[in-house]
Formats: structure tokens, sequence, C-alpha cells
């Protein structure tokens, strides 16, 4: 029996998309963004308006689906305890997090932070994206109600994909500022590009609005790309030899798992739920250790068979199998 489910979020990412898509195969969907916006006022006005649209609407749905524990899903958690109704809340990692170095996590504010832990302790059921967040979620909200479900690659099964690879090197992801150039460890990306020169590294997903000092101080063998349309990531994947994330702080891993699919070996820090996707296919590293870095990237041993194997663990299938099974669940108690 379809059920009416609100679908809250703030940025409408892919992944954030796969599970709309997935909610919607069985149910109906209504979409709601709480705009991310900076500064006091702005925020307060995304927080009465969220709270006038759950008054007036809250009455129409059976489940309410938060994407992130934050301050947008303080409310959606109350009134959905407060009328009986389900609220599921998927933990996506900067939710469990505090580095105030970069200023990144909920926890470097002590609002977020209260809104966080509120959602994860009261909400129906908390849905982890790794073990590693699973865990951490079970250390905040000891009496919460978890469950792991893995995030998931929305890659089809029946493309052509073994590759002819170079002496390619690459990293993915959203670079548009400082805080995100470090978060993702370009930095260390930069370093080891610096000693190995007979490879071409590439940083797919970099902006040209950064400060000079980081787009300029690089060696001649780095070739920064823009952003890159999801579906065109597949080009460079297959052309890489070797895929590495040498982030501070990754919940899951997606670019990692894609990369894996398409016969890159990985070389990942060891960092988050970044070594549970990995398994055994691949490299885990101490991001400081650049010496260690560069002797694995050297070694041009590429399991291609194995990498496809463990890829196949985090497909949207497995994820809307579970997730659906988890709402069917919770719906009959």
């Amino acid at each position: 029996m379809k059920k009416n489910i609100l679908f809250i979020y703030t940025n409408y990412s892919t992944f954030v998309k796969t599970d709309y898509e997935i909610l919607t195969s069985e149910h109906e969907v209504t979409k709601y963004q709480f705009k991310p916006v900076k500064g006091l006022s702005k925020t307060a006005f995304q927080f009465l308006k969220q709270l006038l649209y759950l008054v007036l609407n809250i009455w129409k749905f059976d489940i309410v689906f938060i994407w992130f524990a934050d301050y947008h899903s303080f409310l959606p958690v109350l009134f959905a305890k407060i009328l009986g109704k389900k609220s599921f809340v998927v933990i996506g990692g900067y939710d469990v997090v505090k580095m105030p170095r970069l200023n990144y996590g909920v926890f470097t504010s002590k609002f977020r932070g209260f809104c966080a832990v509120y959602s994860m302790k009261n909400s129906s059921l908390n849905l982890a994206v790794s073990k590693n967040v699973e865990r951490k979620v079970r250390w905040i909200a000891k009496k919460s109600n978890t469950q792991l479900i893995y995030n998931c690659v929305n890659i089809s099964e029946n493309k052509n994909i073994q590759p002819e690879k170079e002496n390619l090197v690459i990293t993915v992801g959203l670079i548009d500022s400082e805080r995100a150039f470090y978060l993702k460890g370009i930095d260390t990306f930069i370093e080891v590009a610096r000693l190995l020169p007979e490879f071409k590294f590439m940083v797919i997903g970099m902006s040209e609005n950064l400060p000079d000092q980081i787009i300029n101080n690089r060696p001649g063998n780095i070739e920064f790309v823009g952003r890159v349309n999801h579906d065109d990531l597949e080009t460079f994947y297959k052309k890489a030899k070797i895929y590495c994330q040498f982030s501070r702080s990754e919940s899951f891993g997606v670019s990692v798992a894609e990369a894996m699919y398409f016969g890159c070996i990985p070389i990942v820090a060891n960092v988050g739920g970044m070594p549970e996707v990995v398994g055994e296919n691949g490299r885990i590293v101490n991001r400081n250790d650049i010496n260690a870095i560069t002797d694995l990237i050297q070694i041009p041993v590429i399991d291609f068979h194995n990498n496809r194997k463990i890829k196949k663990q985090f497909l949207v299938e497995t994820r809307k199998n579970l997730l659906l099974e988890l709402i069917r669940l919770y719906i009959n108690e």
C-alpha cells in the first residue's frame, strides 16, 4: 500500500536524488528543501518557513524522510514524534563530525549539534551510510535506533567496462572552496604528484575560484579539471590506472566505489568508511606518509575482476531493497 512521504533535504545531490527515486518507486513522495543559507536572519527565515509548512501540511504524510541530521531535521522529527508518525534520518557523515580547523561538521556549532543529537535520539530510525558512521551514531546517541544501509553507486552493470589504462592517477570531488580543498586531501594529492613526474595526475571537480596560491602551486604533471557531469566521469575512470582519495573526512566514498567498478586500483586514506569500500581490493594508507603512497602508486597491479565484484555490494538495487523493506517493517508495526 502506498504511503505519503515528506522528503526533506538541503542540497539535491546525486545520493539524495537516488533515495528520492527509490522512494517514489513505491510511494507518493513530496520534496521539501530547507535551503542552506548563511547568516542568522536567513537561517531563522528558513526555520519559520519550515515551521509553517509543517503546521499546515504534516497531517498529509505518513512518513518523514530526512537526509542528514542538522538544524533542518529538528522540527520534522519533533512534529513526527508528537503526532505519532514515522521518521527516518539518513546519517550521511558530516552530521557525526567535528573538525574545528576546517569549520566542518555539525558539531562545530553547539546549536546544530543539539539539533543533530535530538534528531538521532528521537527519529524512528537512523540510516547510517557506513559502519564507521553507524559506530559514531551509537556513541553520540546511545539509545537511538540505528540501521546500516550502505550508500550506493548508480552505474549500469550492462556497460562494457574493460578499460585501457594509462599512467593516470585521478581523484574526484567538488572542490569549490579552500575548505573543500583540504577536506578532500588535495594538498596531499599534489605533493604525491610532485614526486612522480612519470605519472599524470588529475583532480576532477576543481573550481577556478580558489585562491591563486592553491591553483598555481602545482607541478607540471597535474591537471585541474572543472566540474564534470556525473555521467561523463566514466571516461576518466576508464582511462585511470589508479584512483586516490586522501580525504580528512569521508563517510562512505561513492567516487571510490565508482572508480573501482571501472577497474581503477584504489589508494585511500584510513579515514571514515573508505576502508569498508576498498576492503582487500585496494590500498589503505596513512595520508601523511607521502613516501609510502608514492611506492604504492608505482606498483602496476590491478585486479580488475575483484574490483568489479566489490562494487556490486554497493549497487542501487541493494539499497533500494533494504530501504523499502525497512519502511514496510516500520509502517506495519
